[in-house]
């Protein structure tokens, strides 16, 4: 974890280990008598429907669609797809939600943690091109087209979107504050009186901390590359791609945080 959340005494909580992490979650006041199953229902049915390791869930009949061929998925997926092809204009391409066949190139073919990985391929497949997209979105419809290669990996925006549903639905029900901490990326609220304290990590030395954060609402996410590391061979690589090249990042940033109005944005 490079996040960690004090300051949350008196409040209801419930933890779920799911995509690889634990998952904790804490309010007060939730109108819902079930609260708790239904947060933990939805972080593993993300778990079980976006993640690109699972075989016949919505991600992977999406990646299975031949080019024309159209499927219906659920309105949560068919927003974060929306979002995710937002994002990658807005980036000019460095985030992608289109790089799996980059991803298991450079050995990111299982779910962590492992250490070495073997190539796959001789030569990396090419990212798809800026200004154009793979998958045609109807709007009002939830149907997805396929219109051409790239094959989706959500990966962390994933579970960022996870996250700040899960905070969004627990506010309407009446939370007046919370936290949702998917390993670190967290969503807090509250309704003014509230301050939670956060504290980012050390990349190296976990158990120290390097920064330390107040936030009455918002959310924050912080990732590195020591976490999700592995030998290819002779080569060391990690899960952060430039989505523009589809090569691992080479920037000299060990770990970044930020900090947004929601989890999916940060």
């Amino acid at each position: 974890m490079t996040a960690k959340l004090e300051d949350h005494n008196g409040l209801e909580t419930v933890t779920v280990d799911a995509m690889s992490t634990s998952f904790y979650i804490a309010v007060n006041d939730c109108m819902t008598a079930n609260w708790k199953e239904i947060i933990v229902d939805w972080i593993k049915y993300v778990e079980r429907e976006w993640s690109r390791f699972n075989s016949g869930n919505e991600i992977s009949r999406l990646n299975q669609l031949k080019a024309g061929e159209e499927a219906a998925v659920s309105p949560p997926l068919f927003d974060l797809l929306s979002i995710a092809e937002a994002y990658r204009n807005k980036t000019n391409g460095y985030f992608s939600p289109y790089l799996l066949p980059q991803m298991e190139f450079h050995g990111y073919t299982r779910s962590f943690p492992f250490l070495t990985s073997t190539h796959v391929t001789e030569q990396i497949p090419a990212v798809h091109p800026l200004g154009t997209s793979p998958l045609s979105l109807t709007k009002h419809t939830s149907v997805v087209k396929h219109l051409s290669d790239g094959q989706l990996d959500l990966g962390g925006i994933a579970k960022g979107y996870a996250v700040q549903a899960a905070a969004n639905w627990l506010k309407i029900n009446g939370a007046a504050a919370g936290v949702v901490d998917g390993g670190g990326d967290m969503a807090v609220w509250s309704t003014g009186e509230k301050e939670w304290k956060i504290s980012i990590a050390h990349p190296y030395q976990t158990e120290l901390d390097i920064a330390q954060f107040r936030i009455k609402n918002g959310a924050i996410a912080t990732s590195n590359i020591i976490y999700r590391k592995w030998h290819q061979g002779e080569k060391e690589k990690h899960h952060l791609l430039n989505g523009v090249t589809g090569q691992p990042v080479e920037n000299g940033i060990i770990q970044a945080t930020a900090i947004s109005e929601t989890c999916t944005d940060a």
